[in-house]
């Protein structure tokens, strides 16, 4: 039976370890869609690589090369019964501004900011409640995300996402990885104890 629990315990550290690169900070997974949280609103978060996959990505870049991200504001976030939830339909009426840093351990995000920042889109309105970008990552590493939301009356509201490219495989191998490991280790023991108990 230990055995067992043993190879249980093994499948669910694998999955633990794979689930580590999901939620990151303003996104996350909700309902079967990924949602970005900008103060009371919410942004539908959209991410694909049109060159190297049809597939959509909620957080971390799977892949360095041309990336798309697409925000929209979610129609029915007013009527979604959640009291944390404001109406997300007032984010077309205020002034929104992106920004894409590099993660290099900066204390604050405000430390060396221009020097940190790849991306800058200066703050304007989107009526259409859509919000495209592009970018060419070049290099796999580590960045931050920030989109902040300024309405008429001078509130700020922000979100801020770390986020990894080209680094997703790799954690996939090594919770894989991992998860083998501890596999073969209980078969070891099982074989083990089995060979002890036909030898008494």
């Amino acid at each position: 039976m230990k055995i067992f629990q043993t190879m249980g315990a093994a499948c669910l550290a694998t999955g633990l370890l794979v689930a580590q690169a999901h939620a990151h900070g303003g996104v996350s997974s909700a309902e079967n869609k990924c949602v970005m949280k900008i103060g009371p609103y919410q942004l539908a978060f959209t991410g694909y690589q049109p060159d190297n996959s049809i597939e959509k990505f909620c957080d971390d870049i799977p892949q360095t090369g041309r990336t798309v991200i697409v925000l929209d504001v979610e129609q029915g976030s007013a009527g979604s019964g959640n009291a944390d939830v404001a109406n997300s339909n007032d984010l077309r009426d205020m002034k929104i501004d992106l920004r894409i840093l590099k993660n290099v351990g900066q204390a604050s995000d405000d430390v060396d900011q221009e020097k940190n920042t790849l991306i800058y889109r200066t703050p304007q309105k989107y009526p259409t409640g859509t919000i495209q970008w592009n970018y060419n990552f070049g290099e796999p590493g580590n960045f931050i995300g920030i989109v902040t939301a300024t309405n008429d009356h001078g509130q700020v509201f922000v979100s801020r996402f770390p986020f990894a490219v080209g680094e997703g495989q790799n954690k996939v191998y090594i919770g894989v990885g991992v998860g083998a490991v501890l596999l073969a280790g209980a078969a070891a023991a099982f074989l083990y104890h089995r060979s002890k108990q036909k030898a008494a």
